[in-house]
């Protein structure tokens, strides 16, 4: 199994960074205390920023201009971050859906990265980022009708379906992360604003933490431009 940055999307976007980390033998049943508690500290450091518009944070803005390239208005699709970061700084909590999610959702909103992932026993294949065709359809996490994706659009795909649309908007329903889940993948995405170094950090930050609330062995990965693949 591989994955993969596929030319058009390099094209277009070259300044694109993934960071990847597989997890095998996870145990995504402990629900801890300590993670919510993490996590309310992560709102905590959010807020304290003082962000008076999150479409100015250089980070985000690079997510915005993004969307804008590939046909999605940023208005109404907002990349995961983006999203999350509106979220806590209305005042609201983070979601507690299960360890996995709850420590990337952490990752993100302290380093303003896009963050996801899903189940690797589901993927049939490689995953790769690309741009959808115009023919594909995909089924929204949550949901059970399918929804037909715009050409150029840019999404994560495995041999036969489409994991995951406008880059980072929305997530499949074939690849949710359950708490049953033992084989992960999580994705760290970055654009011109964001460093290897960064990225490489926010991974190690991840592992750590996934490593101390869920167990399970891991291998990390970056790609970008110069190295578009790497075998999982």
């Amino acid at each position: 199994m591989n994955i993969r940055i596929a030319p058009s999307v390099i094209e277009q976007f070259p300044q694109v960074k993934i960071g990847i980390l597989i997890g095998h033998d996870v145990d995504n049943t402990r629900a801890s205390a300590e993670i919510s508690a993490r996590m309310r500290q992560a709102e905590k450091a959010v807020r304290a920023q003082d962000i008076q518009d999150v479409t100015l944070l250089p980070k985000i803005a690079d997510w915005r201009e993004a969307y804008r390239a590939f046909g999605c208005k940023p208005s109404k699709y907002r990349c995961s971050v983006e999203a999350l970061l509106r979220r806590v700084l209305q005042g609201n909590e983070l979601p507690t859906i299960n360890p996995l999610v709850d420590i990337y959702n952490i990752i993100s909103i302290m380093h303003q990265l896009p963050l996801g992932g899903g189940n690797l026993e589901r993927i049939e294949g490689d995953i790769c980022l690309t741009k959808a065709h115009g023919s594909e359809r995909f089924v929204m996490l949550g949901d059970v009708e399918l929804t037909p994706i715009p050409a150029g659009e840019v999404i994560y795909v495995d041999d036969n379906d489409v994991l995951c649309r406008a880059w980072n908007y929305r997530e499949s329903d074939k690849t949710k992360i359950t708490p049953e889940i033992k084989q992960v993948y999580l994705i760290i995405e970055g654009l011109e604003h964001t460093s290897h170094a960064e990225i490489e950090q926010a991974l190690a930050e991840l592992q750590a933490l996934v490593s101390m609330y869920c167990g399970g062995t891991f291998q990390s990965y970056v790609l970008d431009a110069q190295h578009p693949m790497s075998a999982l």
